[in-house]
């Protein structure tokens, strides 16, 4: 983290570094990123840890879902990152320790072994910096968890119960409850309506090559 610096100033910035045409319907969702990063990056209180980097690595690639070409998906996100002076080697190195980890370990697992040494060192890095308790809170953390039990293969439980026990690990976290709540709310409610556009995006190209396929009579 460097000076601070306004959105306009980021804006400007990412697109000197991505200097092609996003499409309409990605647009507003690079937007909302960008301000994202550039308030976090302009909190003294906030650090980037391994929920965190998930989150918005897991998140930005669902929302960026059929983006054509799809190498660019990456691109966006490195520029992004570059433009408020976040690390993304650093956001991809926690995002894949954070999840190599959950694959084997709950994150209840992972936040007891934090409480008794915070120190331990997992993969080469430290656990405080996996999951770092009262942190400057970002959506990002809330869909970091959410996503993250997601991928944990627990039928016995239902959504309502998962989400519970995402909002449960939050708290735990010193995270307020009633934001986290919201935010997981927002972010299903999110990937329903990004869904359902790029469902009638399909149908609308479909019938338009039918119809320029279609000979004349």
């Amino acid at each position: 983290m460097s000076e601070r610096k306004t959105i306009s100033a980021s804006k400007g910035l990412f697109h000197k570094d991505f200097p092609f045409v996003i499409p309409s319907i990605y647009r507003k969702v690079v937007d909302e990123y960008l301000v994202e990063l550039n308030l976090l990056s302009n909190q003294s209180s906030f650090k980037i840890d391994g929920i965190f980097s998930y989150g918005l690595i897991k998140s930005f690639d669902i929302f960026t879902k059929g983006y054509d070409p799809s190498n660019h998906k990456v691109k966006i996100l490195q520029s992004l990152c570059k433009s408020c002076d976040v690390e993304y080697s650093v956001l991809e190195q926690y995002s894949k320790v954070i999840l190599s980890i959950t694959e084997k370990n709950t994150l209840n697992d992972i936040i007891n072994e934090l409480n008794i040494n915070d120190n331990k060192t997992i993969n080469g890095i430290k656990i405080n910096d996996l999951i770092h308790k009262e942190n400057y809170y970002s959506r990002l953390h809330s869909i970091g968890v959410y996503e993250l039990l997601e991928i944990k293969e627990e039928s016995n439980k239902d959504q309502e119960e998962k989400e519970e026990e995402a909002v449960k690990i939050l708290t735990a976290l010193g995270f307020c409850e009633n934001r986290v709540v919201k935010d997981i709310a927002l972010y299903k409610s999110n990937i329903k309506r990004i869904e359902e556009a790029m469902e009638l995006i399909k149908v609308t190209s479909e019938e338009t090559k039918r119809k320029q396929t279609k000979k004349p009579l």
